[in-house]
């Protein structure tokens, strides 16, 4: 879905909304469009993320990952707690631009959103520190947790054709929100519409049973970029809003 989307979405142009999204009701606690700097993000790694003014959402500024197979915008100053009550009961909100033209080069797992934990040995499935809320492989879309066994939304190797397809360039600008509640759920929305598939109730995706239970206690956000393939690629990022309610594509 191309655009921002969503109900009372105020569309692409005009300047930065985030001083709106800070305000209530919404009363987002991070807001973003980077229109100055510093940021309340920081780029990993550092001077993979740059400022760019050929391409934006809102306001004259974004941030562009250049030719890159690994480049995030990270920030932890939203999860001041130490517990699933206090840290993962947020809604977030980013506008993302796909420098990609075709998917036939994106095959390997892809990474485009990861929520950190404060466990430690990734990988085991008793310290699962790494939820990749929106990446996948073949070009589609899925969610994914770093267990003994990874776990994803899908078939990693053969995903389902209606799975939604990686962005492209010719997409244009589009929102992603996602939101995640303390009993270990998660959703993610595409200009304001849901992905079901991509869900998770209770700890058990929604598409195909598995097991996402235990989500990591979040520490920290990571957003952008990253191939375990053979690629360099581009992307950019503007208007990324975290908060308790949820902020829209049209704040």
């Amino acid at each position: 879905m191309a655009g921002g989307g969503g109900t009372g979405d105020a569309g692409q142009g005009g300047p930065s909304l985030c001083d709106k999204a800070k305000m209530p009701p919404i009363s987002a606690t991070i807001c973003d469009g980077f229109e100055t700097m510093p940021s309340d993000f920081t780029a990993m790694p550092a001077g993979s993320m740059v400022a760019d003014t050929t391409q934006s959402y809102r306001g004259a500024t974004s941030m562009k990952f250049p030719s890159s197979s690994m480049a995030y915008l990270t920030e932890s100053k939203s999860f001041t707690g130490t517990t699933k009550a206090t840290n993962n009961n947020f809604w977030g909100r980013y506008f993302f631009l796909s420098g990609m033209t075709s998917l036939t080069a994106v095959q390997s797992h892809s990474v485009f959103g990861t929520m950190m934990g404060m466990d430690t040995g990734q990988g085991s499935s008793a310290n699962a520190d790494a939820f990749h809320f929106v990446g996948g492989s073949r070009g589609k879309l899925q969610t994914q947790i770093e267990f003994a066994g990874d776990v994803f939304s899908d078939n990693e190797k053969t995903p389902a054709a209606t799975d939604p397809s990686f962005p492209l360039m010719a997409a244009g600008w589009q929102c992603w929100e996602w939101n995640i509640t303390p009993d270990d759920s998660y959703h993610f929305y595409i200009g304001g519409a849901e992905v079901t598939e991509m869900g998770i109730n209770a700890g058990k995706g929604v598409n195909n049973g598995g097991n996402f239970s235990p989500l990591p206690t979040v520490t920290e956000l990571e957003i952008g970029w990253q191939y375990f393939g053979t690629g360099l690629f581009t992307g950019w990022i503007d208007e990324v809003a975290v908060g308790p309610n949820r902020i829209g594509c049209g704040n």
